[in-house]
């Protein structure tokens, strides 16, 4: 397992590193938005900085973007944090932006993904 999650007060915070799957970050999308803790979450901050490399294919990442339609029906304000300065991983995200149920936004430091997700905690 190449990630960790830990619940925060009013979000939670993903860490990746080294190499990882789709089935890896399939899972860690699995684990937060089956919780029943992600109904009084605000955001979802996922942290690549520390990836080497990763397979997902584009109909991967549509796949996991649509796969968050149910929790959005309990939770519709949760917004997603990718901070990552991978240009393909921005690629995909801000595609699939257009059919994910939340608000997806991409940032180059954590810091940055921290205060956005402050902004409405």
């Amino acid at each position: 397992m190449s990630y960790e999650i830990t619940w925060e007060e009013h979000g939670v915070y993903k860490r990746f590193w080294g190499f990882v799957s789709y089935q890896e970050y399939s899972r860690s999308q699995e684990s937060v938005l089956g919780d029943p803790r992600v109904d009084e979450i605000r955001y979802i901050i996922n942290d690549l900085l520390a990836v080497e490399g990763y397979t997902v294919t584009t109909e991967q990442a549509e796949y996991l973007a649509s796969f968050n339609r149910g929790s959005s029906f309990s939770n519709p304000r949760i917004r997603i944090a990718y901070v990552t300065r991978d240009a393909k991983v921005i690629f995909l995200m801000r595609a699939m932006s257009a059919i994910s149920s939340y608000r997806l936004k991409d940032f180059p430091t954590l810091e940055d993904a921290k205060s956005w997700a402050a902004e409405e905690a």
